[in-house]
């Protein structure tokens, strides 16, 4: 069992070694290859464990290192974290992966993006558990600044939901420290009880059965194209993706039911296990799987059309 007496900079340092975070990015000159000039509004990224070049950010561009991340995660959310709780990732293959206590992270893409995780308490919802955690992402490329999300798995088929995380627009490069802490504490609250509501939504969902439109809907949603759209506006490779989609959502109906909730989890099941992603964890945290349950999440909320279960904004 894990020691609960250890202090802040002790967790922060063992969740840093345990997620393969313990790296900081520095700033390079950029210099042209074939005339040696440097270039003069942009800089590149380097990572300070390996020397690996992560990407161009412009001049005065500060970084948020990833200890500062991590302490960000750890000073908001301090109150739900439990040293001797133990974490299961939901994904499988980042780059660096690891846990201490009910925290969690790791990078992805050579540490382009890196993220920390808090686990709450399970849930069931439907036939099955479902994994419930608190999200915190942040960049090194330019391109993402930090913010929190949701993050959800189905237990029985392993399927992962994350909502993406929103910018933080008050958390500037420029801002102290603690300007930071008290912008990300009122972020996390708007994450919490926003996951309160999606929770609603799903369990609501998997009492609703669905009918013949819902599946229109979802089908839709998925591929831009409807079940009755005509022969020649549908690719091969589309008319396969959907055949493949309808065997998802039939495996996810034996699980679940004839429920709006089985629906979307066929859609969960199909980004998780069966499109053909190179980075599957990078996808279904930013990339196109990501847009396509947001998308079918979206969808289920406008199925239920209960006003007290409108999306929270973040």
């Amino acid at each position: 069992m894990i020691s609960s007496n250890l202090s802040r900079e002790e967790i922060i340092f063992e969740v840093l070694c345990a997620t393969g975070l313990n790296w900081s990015v520095r700033k390079e000159p950029l210099v042209t290859q074939s005339s040696g000039i440097i270039a003069t509004d942009k800089v590149g990224a380097i990572r300070s464990d390996s020397n690996a070049y992560i990407g161009s950010v412009g001049k005065d561009y500060q970084h948020l290192q990833n200890a500062d991340m991590v302490s960000l995660v750890y000073d908001s959310a301090k109150e739900v974290f439990d040293p001797n709780s133990e974490f299961r990732h939901p994904w499988n293959n980042s780059e660096t992966l690891g846990t201490f206590g009910n925290m969690g992270g790791g990078s992805l893409k050579n540490g382009n993006r890196v993220f920390v995780q808090l686990q709450l308490p399970e849930l069931h919802i439907g036939k099955s558990g479902v994994k419930r955690f608190i999200s915190g992402t942040n960049g090194h490329d330019g391109t993402h600044g930090f913010g929190f999300g949701t993050s959800n798995q189905v237990i029985c088929c392993a399927n992962t939901f994350a909502i993406a995380n929103r910018d933080l627009a008050k958390i500037k490069h420029t801002s102290s420290m603690q300007q930071k802490i008290d912008e990300a504490v009122k972020s996390l609250r708007k994450v919490l009880e926003f996951e309160e509501k999606q929770m609603e939504v799903f369990e609501i969902a998997s009492n609703r059965a669905f009918d013949k439109k819902h599946i229109q809907d979802i089908v839709l949603s998925v591929f831009g194209k409807s079940v009755d759209s005509k022969t020649d506006e549908v690719s091969t490779r589309m008319k396969n993706q959907m055949i493949e989609f309808s065997a998802d959502i039939n495996q996810s109906i034996q699980e679940q039911g004839e429920t709006l909730w089985a629906l979307f989890n066929g859609v969960t099941r199909y980004t998780n296990h069966t499109t053909k992603a190179k980075d599957k964890d990078f996808g279904l945290m930013f990339g196109t799987e990501a847009q396509t349950n947001q998308r079918a999440y979206e969808q289920l909320v406008h199925w239920l059309k209960e006003p007290a279960l409108e999306m929270v904004a973040l």
